[in-house]
């Protein structure tokens, strides 16, 4: 159970950082600036996301219960931003 609890954080480190990359490649390609990448509902969504298995992987492996309610009030947190992203992203998509 460890292993697979400890595997959920270092997924959600994994996905924020190809985020991260990918924005920066596209940012790149479209000449756009980064932090405009950045503030867009695609990039929010993917970092809500990472945050959320990183807070969940870190919840699940606490040794205190005052920890595991601190970072499952931040999974909380984390999945309302990737819910909310996610609508941003049906909007923007549908307004296109």
């Amino acid at each position: 159970m460890g292993l697979a609890f400890n595997s959920l954080w270092v997924v959600g480190a994994a996905v924020i950082l190809a985020a991260l990359s990918f924005q920066q490649y596209e940012a790149r390609q479209r000449g756009e600036r980064l932090r405009e990448r950045l503030s867009g509902p695609d990039f929010q969504l993917w970092l809500s996301v990472g945050l959320l298995l990183v807070s969940l992987g870190l919840t699940l492996i606490g040794p205190r219960w005052y920890e595991r309610v601190l970072w499952g009030l931040l999974s909380g947190m984390s999945a309302w931003q990737a819910w909310t992203a996610w609508r941003e992203r049906q909007d923007a998509h549908e307004q296109d």
